[in-house]
């Protein structure tokens, strides 16, 4: 399932690099403390839900990582929210987020893809913060919609799928 955040959402017309040095700093600083959003293990469920269903490669990623991978996943998705929150707009949000994750790499292991950092922002955007949506450029929020409508149309399979009932 293709995510069009980057190419849609940023301003600047060009989406982070993913192999940005960690010694980058943010385009735009906006001071401000930061503050994730509040969710229940309901909305982290849905979250790895999404993103395992928007890049499958996560899933080898949390196979290898365990612990790890989820803890950091959440994580750059929390933090996403919370500097779009925060105000500077999507581009400052989306490569704040990548140069955290590149400043923890060696620890979390995690992809360094703009794929994989579209799907964190993506499914962030839907399970974790919802309601920050409204601080997205239209063409940005569009492709967030669908990606909403489309995954509610294709929930993942339950733990009994392929079993049925005895009669």
């Amino acid at each position: 399932m293709a995510v069009g955040l980057a190419a849609a959402g940023c301003s600047s017309g060009s989406p982070p690099a993913a192999s940005r040095p960690a010694a980058s700093a943010p385009a735009k600083t906006v001071a401000g403390r930061l503050q994730a959003p509040k969710t229940t293990p309901t909305e982290d469920d849905a979250y790895f839900r999404d993103l395992a269903t928007v890049d499958q490669s996560l899933s080898k990623y949390v196979g290898s990582e365990q612990g790890v991978a989820l803890q950091a996943l959440l994580t750059d998705g929390a933090a996403f929210c919370a500097f779009l929150n925060r105000g500077g707009g999507i581009d400052n949000a989306m490569e704040s987020v990548v140069i955290g994750a590149n400043s923890v790499e060696p620890q979390t292991h995690l992809p360094r893809s703009i794929a994989t950092f579209n799907a964190i922002d993506a499914a962030a955007l839907i399970a974790l913060c919802p309601g920050e949506q409204r601080l997205i450029p239209e063409t940005a929020l569009q492709h967030i919609q669908a990606l909403e409508r489309a995954l509610a149309k294709n929930p993942p399979a339950t733990q009994n799928s392929g079993t049925t009932a005895e009669p």
